[in-house]
């Protein structure tokens, strides 16, 4: 039995939606404080809402796969922003993050470094030899191509989060599944387990061979890592 799962960050944690390959329609939520919990057997590919592969140097723009990302985002290009180089994992602070960033071409902004924890965490489980195929997207355009255009109001609107579940409906997703994981949780918001739903979409169209890639023709990091995002 094969799985699928899309995976985004919360501010406790990390929250996943598992489809059933065999079983259309069968969808579970899945919540924990780590990332590499979510590795198993049965999980044959993973989407995520988080850099895969990281440059050693950076420039304006960031890696070559952030900037196409961005160009396909007809709304809310700043969602998408600049990875950190691989040495900022190392940091014990901000200001040393920025310090080393800064010597290898252009500082790291805040919303970036409060992500380093979560993209370290990724950056050792892409070093497994033996794990699931995973591979980096973005929700915003998840849920640009499933509207077959511009979404209207931000995830972070109560419109928003009704505009998107509206969405992940007439794409396929069972609606009191949605309904019941919507219900206020301590451990993610709304729109955390609504990007999830996206991702795990995406993972779909990528087993169907209906995604795109960006870019087509990859760079690949220092790691032998593909810095690629599929949507």
């Amino acid at each position: 039995m094969k799985n699928i799962l899309g995976i985004d960050g919360s501010k406790s944690g990390w929250i996943g939606v598992k489809q059933n390959l065999n079983h259309e329609g069968s969808s579970e939520i899945l919540f924990s404080n780590k990332l590499i919990d979510f590795l198993s057997p049965d999980i044959k590919l993973i989407i995520i809402d988080m850099p895969v592969g990281l440059d050693n140097n950076i420039q304006q723009g960031g890696r070559l796969v952030d900037k196409e990302a961005r160009k396909q985002l007809l709304k809310r290009k700043s969602s998408i922003f600049n990875a950190p180089i691989r040495d900022v994992l190392k940091a014990k602070s901000y200001n040393e993050a920025n310090s080393i960033s800064k010597s290898k071409g252009l500082g790291i902004s805040k919303q970036s470094w409060n992500l380093v924890p979560k993209i370290n965490e990724l950056d050792q489980i892409m070093q497994i030899k033996i794990r699931p195929q995973i591979y980096e997207s973005h929700p915003e355009l998840c849920f640009q191509i499933m509207n077959d255009g511009v979404l209207k109001f931000s995830k972070k609107e109560k419109m928003g989060i009704k505009e998107r579940k509206n969405i992940l409906i007439k794409n396929g997703l069972d609606r009191e599944f949605l309904d019941n994981s919507l219900k206020k949780n301590k451990n993610f918001q709304p729109d955390d387990f609504l990007d999830a739903c996206a991702l795990s979409w995406t993972a779909k169209r990528i087993i169907n061979k209906q995604n795109i890639d960006l870019p087509e023709d990859p760079e690949i990091d220092e790691l032998g890592i593909i810095m690629q995002m599929k949507v």
